[in-house]
C-alpha cells in the first residue's frame, strides 16, 4: 500500500512537470557533459529525475534518467542515452540496424514511425520514432537520433506497464530532448551558432 502511495506521489510530480509551460534548465549533479570528437554535449535531466551511470553502463547505455524515488531495476519511466563512435558505418546503417534490431526483439511487423519536428536546444533535429504495437504492451515507447558528424547520440523512452502513461511520457521525452545542448568544442556557444 505505502509504495502504490509513493508511486501516486510520483507520478502526480511528474505530470505536475510536464504541464509546465516552460521547462527548466537544471544544472546539478543530475547533469551529465559528454565530450565528443568535434562537439561536447550537455544532458540535463527531466524534473523529478535523476542521473543513473554505473548501472547503465552494465546494461551497454552510457547513461540513463529515471525518477528520482524510483530503482534502476523497476523503474517507472527510463530515458537512456548511448553514444556511438562512427568509424565504419554510417549514420544511415547504424539507424537501420538499430531498426532491424527493434523489429527482430520486438516482431517484424512493429509500427516504427517519424515524429515530425522535435529538436535540440540549439534549434538542430533529431531523428525521432514512435514505436507502437496496438496489440500489446511494449517498454520502448520512442527512439531518438543524433547524428554530429564523429559519433551518434542515441535516446530511447521505455515505460513500464504500470507507470506513466505513454502520453505523459511522451512530453517529458520530448521535453528533454529540447533541453539537451550540442555544443562547439572548447565553447559555451551550441552548436550551429
Amino acid at each position: 500500500m505505502r509504495h502504490a502511495v509513493v508511486h501516486a506521489l510520483v507520478l502526480a510530480a511528474l505530470v505536475a512537470s510536464v504541464a509546465a509551460s516552460e521547462p527548466e534548465y537544471f544544472l546539478d549533479s543530475n547533469t551529465a557533459f559528454y565530450e565528443g570528437a568535434s562537439v561536447s554535449y550537455v544532458i540535463a535531466p527531466p524534473a523529478e529525475f535523476k542521473l543513473v551511470v554505473d548501472r547503465a553502463l552494465d546494461d551497454g547505455y552510457s547513461m540513463a534518467f529515471i525518477p528520482e524515488h524510483d530503482s534502476y531495476d523497476s523503474a517507472s519511466v527510463m530515458i537512456t542515452a548511448t553514444f556511438y563512435r562512427l568509424t565504419e558505418n554510417t549514420f544511415d546503417e547504424i539507424l537501420t540496424a538499430d531498426t532491424i534490431a527493434l523489429r527482430e526483439h520486438y516482431d517484424p511487423k512493429l509500427i516504427i514511425r517519424p515524429v515530425d519536428s522535435v529538436f535540440l536546444f540549439s534549434g538542430d533535429p533529431i531523428k525521432t520514432y514512435y514505436v507502437d504495437d496496438k496489440t500489446r504492451f511494449i517498454p520502448t515507447v520512442m527512439v531518438s537520433y543524433y547524428d554530429s558528424g564523429d559519433e551518434i547520440l542515441i535516446f530511447e523512452l521505455t515505460i513500464s506497464a504500470s507507470g506513466l502513461p505513454r502520453f505523459l511520457a511522451e512530453r517529458v521525452y520530448t521535453s528533454f530532448l529540447e533541453r539537451v545542448k550540442v555544443l562547439k568544442k572548447g565553447t559555451l556557444e551550441p552548436e550551429g551558432s
